[in-house]
């Protein structure tokens, strides 16, 4: 149990990306960004990215891989210049894991940023990857992320 408990434990807790020390985490050679979409970078179905969220996607982009991967399906999004994957399933992505070896990723150069612990967190955990967790956007979600919510608040005593 106590390994599984681990794999749902972040490395870093975020109130939200802007709290996120990407220089700090770029001289610590990390060069791959994948980030959640909904309720991580935007409200839940949202399809236009802030000024300041844009910003930082461009800016970490021009020294680092940049990558959104999204469970929710493909929609035309606003704002947003970087490799999107929809529809990733994480936290077994399949299509994510592929598109890493295509581009010859090495599992300590990736950081995973999510607003979920049993997608995002769990995911990258499973692949070796550093993991920070984000507080959502918006209490606005998929009924089954909802379901999700309930049990993250069960195991949360066990991994704060």
């Amino acid at each position: 149990m106590r390994g599984f408990l681990n794999l749902l434990k972040p490395k870093e807790w975020k109130k939200s990306i802007f709290e996120i020390d990407f220089e700090d985490l770029l001289s610590r050679g990390f060069r791959v960004f994948i980030f959640d979409y909904d309720n991580t970078l935007v409200p839940w179905r949202a399809r236009r990215v802030s000024e300041e969220i844009s910003k930082i996607i461009e800016d970490l982009s021009e020294r680092a891989t940049v990558i959104v991967a999204s469970n929710g399906k493909e929609k035309k999004i606003e704002g947003l210049k970087c490799k999107i994957i929809w529809r990733a399933r994480k936290p077994f992505a399949k299509k994510l894991r592929k598109f890493l070896e295509e581009i010859g990723i090495d599992q300590g150069e990736v950081v995973v940023i999510g607003d979920q612990i049993f997608t995002d967190v769990f995911f990258g955990n499973r692949m070796g990857f550093y993991t920070i967790k984000v507080e959502p956007i918006s209490e606005k979600e998929f009924w089954g992320t909802k379901i999700l919510r309930l049990l993250e608040r069960l195991v949360f005593p066990f991994i704060r």
